[in-house]
């Protein structure tokens, strides 16, 4: 499997004709379900579905439906499920792309109090009384 940049540089050429990428680098491409990618983090976080739905504050319905890909929470949505499972920066990244929403990014001075957070493995009521404190949007 080539790398992110490999296959940037690849799509960069002049050269390149898409037809012949796509078929030369099948394996490269990520095809994920959002409703498997939150039922694998949710196992993962060892937390029981009861106690996320608890402390992300969410009502047992919309939990479900986003779980089950019913609903595209937005981005403070997405977050705030992460910080309650207390999963890496990795799981948060993807969680937003496959949501549609944009990554965390650390020259925009929120996200890079929302990366420190999901990095310590802050609360979401942590996360939030450090943007407050920063002169920031708490996570809605």
């Amino acid at each position: 499997m080539k790398s992110t940049d490999d296959l940037m540089n690849e799509l960069s050429k002049e050269s390149c004709k898409i037809n012949r990428f796509l078929r030369s680098n099948p394996d490269s491409f990520v095809y994920e379900n959002i409703h498997d990618f939150w039922e694998s983090v949710i196992k993962k976080s060892e937390f029981s579905k009861s106690n996320i739905i608890n402390k992300s504050d969410f009502s047992y319905c919309y939990f479900y439906d986003v779980i089950n890909g019913r609903k595209i929470p937005n981005k403070d949505k997405i977050i705030r499920l992460i910080l309650t499972m207390h999963l890496d920066l990795d799981d948060c990244q993807q969680a937003l792309r496959l949501s549609g929403r944009s990554s965390l990014y650390p020259r925009i001075k929120r996200d890079s109090i929302i990366i420190f957070a999901v990095n310590q493995g802050l609360t979401v009521f942590q996360c939030n009384e450090l943007l407050i404190k920063h002169g920031e949007e708490p996570l809605k």
